[in-house]
């Protein structure tokens, strides 16, 4: 851990040799108080791995967007409040409770179940330099695989409580906007505004997923197969579903994905 002066501030460098060896520098930094303010240089899966440590805290988190995807980044454009004078800014964050994993994970962007899923796992074992172009390429190789998954939900807190199971090709629980370098998952939602937003593309085939796919940065457009509804607290029922939040793996269901209000604070200047 390197520290330098910049300006008449100390600056630590807290970057491992690897994801868990920077997250051990995290945690311990925050847990011994020695951070103030905490820069990220990186994507969704830097954000999604300090979040971890400085959710609920009273650590301002400047992003410097420079990943693949960066759709938290891109996410937080969108918000219900102004950013206030200060500019340090609340935003929500969702917080994941999975059978098979023993704490709760945080996920800042949103949580993707079904063919996303398998794009997103696909996507992380290539290691081709094409930004944000990856995850259309990993969905047109994982499209022969393709198959719709039956996942009975629960969701609570929104206009109206809404139980069913779907055929879906797609399942987006979202704290903001986008997935997939861009993919426009849960269009309405704001990242300060409470609400975990739910997108669910439903009955479609391989051409249907493939229309989704081409017009990527409107991929849900309203089409007769698309459901959305919103509230605060999506129960996933049933088991053996893979979850994938940030770019990240975050768990098994049953699960629970609940939106926390005001969970971190970004630095916007």
């Amino acid at each position: 851990m390197l520290a330098a002066k910049i300006e008449g501030h100390e600056v630590i460098d807290l970057t491992g040799a690897s994801a868990e060896a920077s997250a051990d520098a995290l945690r311990n930094a925050v847990a011994d108080g020695t951070i103030e303010r905490l820069v990220l240089a990186g994507g969704d899966g830097l954000i999604h791995l300090a979040i971890q440590h400085v959710a609920e805290s009273a650590i301002p988190v400047t992003i410097i967007a420079s990943g693949t995807g960066n759709d938290f980044a891109m996410g937080l454009q969108h918000a219900a409040n102004p950013v206030p004078a200060s500019g340090i800014q609340s935003v929500d964050l969702l917080r994941v409770t999975t059978a098979d994993q023993p704490t709760d994970r945080w996920v800042a962007s949103i949580v993707i179940a079904g063919f996303p899923a398998a794009i997103n796992a696909r996507a992380n074992n290539l290691s081709l330099p094409l930004g944000p172009s990856l995850y259309t390429v990993a969905a047109i190789a994982e499209l022969p695989r393709f198959s719709r998954s039956k996942i009975a939900y629960q969701i609570t807190g929104g206009d109206d409580d809404v139980r069913r199971i779907t055929d879906t090709a797609m399942l987006a629980i979202g704290n903001t906007r986008f997935f997939g370098g861009g993919m426009l998952a849960c269009p309405d939602a704001l990242a300060d505004d409470g609400l975990i937003h739910f997108t669910s593309i439903e009955g479609v085939g391989r051409l249907g997923v493939l229309r989704h796919i081409q017009q990527q940065k409107g991929g849900t457009a309203d089409r007769n197969e698309v459901r959305r509804h919103v509230g605060t607290r999506v129960e996933i029922e049933t088991a053996g579903v893979e979850l994938w939040g940030d770019g990240e793996r975050v768990g098994q269901s049953p699960a629970t994905i609940e939106v926390v209000t005001n969970a971190l604070m970004i630095d916007r200047r």
